[in-house]
């Protein structure tokens, strides 16, 4: 199962999503996509209703070597400042370049998030919990990781700026690596039209003893209904050792309300 596998799960996804947006009512809520930019908005979804995100992400890697995965989060907020996030990839393949791969599902991730509003238009955000290592060792952390993200989010006249700062402190590293990996982000989008939308955005990492990595993305967004958002962009790797380059496409659908 390679990219070709990833883009038929995608598109089974995304067929589904559209049939899902025959049966919304005009007056339900919008979904609230955290998707396809690394970084999150403090924004939980609407408070009562399950929202699911999934997609399909191919990397290739300057070193000849690919990645194919299948992202998916599950989103549920109890009330308009706290929630829970569910998720992980469901499917991961590694290939090498001499075409040695291994695949398998992913590890699997569950996280606290807390809003806190400051003024309408803008707030702050924590996320915070554990990643299990579901995933083979070859291609997942082996063992348990513990998640932490702080998020700014602000309205710019029609234009949206969320900043994420956090890392992962993981339980086993390499040789000469610390456990501590901090992740940054920052992702500026806005509205096109009534349906179409695009963001920019700039992240990186960086890891004691294990070096840093920075890149760029680019990606739109289709408001297919109130409750579907479908997506797809492109992102590049900015350090001269690395030029990855990445293509995906997913969405976001409002599954149903639970109470």
């Amino acid at each position: 199962m390679g990219w070709r596998a990833t883009s038929r799960a995608t598109s089974v996804a995304l067929l589904c999503l559209g049939f899902a947006a025959h049966a919304e009512d005009s007056g339900e809520p919008t979904a609230t996509p955290y998707r396809p930019t690394i970084s999150n908005p403090a924004d939980l979804p609407v408070p009562g209703w399950l929202e699911l995100e999934l997609g399909g992400l191919h990397v290739s890697g300057a070193d000849g070597a690919d990645l194919d995965t299948v992202p998916w989060l599950l989103k549920y907020a109890f009330d308009e400042n706290s929630g829970v996030l569910f998720g992980g990839n469901a499917f991961d393949r590694a290939m090498a370049a001499d075409g040695r791969h291994i695949s398998g599902v992913g590890d699997t991730f569950v996280e606290w998030k807390q809003r806190f509003p400051i003024r309408d238009g803008m707030g702050f955000g924590v996320e915070a919990g554990i990643q299990a290592p579901t995933a083979p060792d070859a291609i997942g952390i082996g063992k348990p990781a513990y998640l932490v993200n702080g998020i700014y989010s602000v309205d710019l006249g029609t234009a949206h700026l969320d900043l994420n700062l956090g890392g992962t402190r993981f339980t086993t590293r390499t040789l000469g690596a610390s456990h501590w990996q901090s992740t940054w982000a920052a992702a500026l989008s806005r509205p096109i039209t009534d349906r179409f939308g695009a963001a920019v955005e700039i992240s990186g990492t960086a890891q004691r003893g294990a070096g840093h990595s920075h890149q760029a993305l680019v990606a739109v967004n289709y408001n297919l209904s109130r409750r579907i958002v479908l997506d797809t962009g492109i992102a590049l790797g900015l350090d001269h050792a690395a030029h990855d380059r990445s293509v995906f496409a997913g969405g976001t659908v409002l599954l149903g309300k639970l109470h």
